[in-house]
């Protein structure tokens, strides 16, 4: 950084370059995820990963609260950790078991009532 503290273009894009690491293959993974459990009422997924805890977030919404509940007793919220889990390894981002995956469930209804139905208020 200068001496005036204004990042350079080289520090631009080695944070850039430090994001685009971070972020690799989770677009991917998402969409695998939305298009095989969408049928079943998971209406989205988020996908973050923090380099300083070597840990992924995963927040998953269904459609509606009800589902949260009823997802949780069919056994699919476990079919759909399972499938993160597999698909975070397919796209290298490690062995499933050392992958750390904190998993939080909501719904789209949620967010519609409480958060103007902004996923980025929800989220953050």
């Amino acid at each position: 950084m200068s001496q005036n503290n204004i990042p350079s273009k080289e520090d631009f894009a080695r944070a850039k370059a430090a994001i685009r690491k971070s972020d690799r293959g989770l677009s991917e993974v998402r969409e695998r995820i939305l298009s095989r459990f969408n049928n079943k009422g998971v209406h989205e997924i988020f996908l973050f990963y923090s380099p300083k805890t070597d840990t992924f977030g995963t927040y998953v919404f269904y459609s509606t609260e009800r589902q949260i509940e009823e997802a949780a007793k069919t056994g699919l919220s476990d079919e759909v950790k399972n499938t993160v889990l597999e698909e975070l390894e397919k796209v290298g981002r490690g062995c499933r078991g050392t992958i750390k995956v904190e998993f939080e469930f909501d719904s789209h209804e949620n967010v519609e009532r409480n958060y103007e139905g902004d996923y980025y208020k929800r989220l953050y």
